[in-house]
């Protein structure tokens, strides 16, 4: 802090004491006024030194803070980041769709017909090469079943002819 004496406006204790004096106070009483008063204006007094040390500290603080384009370039990068999220969003919400789609639904889960089928089989692609399989055997055991009754049906004719032929 600066010396009162070297950035101080001159107040002229001499001065006023002697103008106390003139009004009509005594010695001891006009220095004790004169020395209240220019106690208060020492006091009070800001000095250029207190003013530039002032000056260099708000500087150093409003250096310290954002700026409007730092504050436009963090919006723009933050916009930018919330856009990329909201990509990998979306993305994640294609790949659970596609996830999901392949697995099987009630409807799909109610045409089979064991819990063991329900078990061992969970997606559609699963269900549709499991009715493709059965389908299959369901298709030999029809052709099987069809010589079967084929043979059957032949040796009941047999049986009737020969029959026929035994009482006739």
């Amino acid at each position: 802090m600066a010396s009162p004496s070297s950035t101080m406006p001159a107040f002229d204790t001499h001065k006023a004491v002697k103008a106390l004096r003139h009004a009509g106070f005594d010695d001891v009483q006009a220095e004790a006024v004169v020395d209240q008063i220019n106690g208060a204006i020492t006091e009070n007094l800001v000095f250029k030194a207190d003013l530039a040390e002032t000056e260099r500290s708000l500087a150093a603080r409003i250096g310290a803070c954002a700026t409007k384009d730092d504050l436009a370039e963090t919006e723009r990068s933050l916009a930018a980041r919330i856009d990329a999220t909201k990509e990998d969003l979306a993305e994640t919400e294609r790949k659970l769709a596609a996830r999901i789609a392949a697995c099987a639904t009630k409807e799909d889960l109610r045409n089979y017909a064991t819990k063991e089928d329900l078990e061992n089989y969970a997606t559609k692609e699963d269900l549709a090469q499991l009715e493709l399989r059965m389908t299959v055997k369901m298709e030999a055991l029809t052709g099987k079943m069809l010589r079967y009754m084929g043979g059957g049906l032949a040796l009941v004719v047999a049986l009737i002819k020969g029959l026929d032929l035994l009482v006739g």
